[in-house]
């Protein structure tokens, strides 16, 4: 890569801690810019943005080269079974009640819907949106039950890694606990994270540029 055009974009996602009597989340202090989502308040819901706008008025396009989330130190949970993560960046504005049913199931923003989930075509991206994603399901430690630590079981990626003229990138995490007996557990722990996408930044010939930006601004306006 040339290093006078290499870019690395990177989002900050700060720690969350909840607490509860094991069926909903009660102690909600330590939100700390977390949400519920509407729909379903036992999942919490992270999110942000990238903001490009310098690059878009200078007509440059961004060429992502990969993704990777740092996390600090532990996913920790007492009393409850474990939790899905789902982390997106995305060209196009994110929905936490589409993307919860979306993770349900089995899919994700980019893929295709399962038949009924969002039978309306709401919140369907086209898989060039979705720059960059990861998901990632815990459970707890059975054999340190004392310490609530809970262990990725599995971690994948998905994403076009799409270049984008964008001004804007959109970022969410959701958290989904496992419901077993309609037992969430009594507290859960999200530790602090980051999003890293390295690339770089170019202009392209006019053409192709006004082509991608009005793609954009079109996919953009349909979810």
């Amino acid at each position: 890569m040339d290093a006078d055009r290499d870019r690395t974009l990177r989002i900050e996602i700060p720690p969350c801690a909840v607490s509860g009597d094991g069926n909903t989340w009660l102690n909600l202090l330590g939100l700390n810019g977390w949400q519920q989502v509407p729909s379903a308040p036992d999942a919490l819901y992270w999110s942000g943005s990238i903001d490009l706008s310098g690059y878009a008025r200078d007509y440059k396009t961004f060429y992502p080269a990969g993704g990777v989330i740092q996390e600090g130190p532990q996913w920790s949970a007492f009393d409850g079974s474990g939790q899905t993560v789902f982390t997106v960046v995305s060209s196009v504005p994110l929905n936490p009640d589409n993307l919860l049913l979306q993770v349900g199931g089995n899919g994700g923003p980019g893929f295709i819907d399962f038949s009924g989930v969002l039978s309306t075509g709401q919140g369907q991206q086209d898989w060039t949106t979705v720059l960059f994603a990861e998901s990632q399901v815990n459970l707890i430690n059975t054999n340190l039950p004392a310490l609530g630590i809970c262990q990725p079981i599995t971690v994948k990626q998905s994403g076009s890694l799409s270049p984008t003229a964008s001004q804007v990138l959109y970022v969410m995490k959701l958290v989904i606990p496992f419901t077993i007996g309609n037992v969430i557990g009594t507290t859960l722990a999200i530790p602090a994270s980051r999003v890293i996408l390295p690339g770089t930044m170019d202009q392209e010939p006019e053409l192709e540029y006004m082509m991608r930006l009005s793609r954009s601004v079109e996919l953009a306006n349909q979810v």
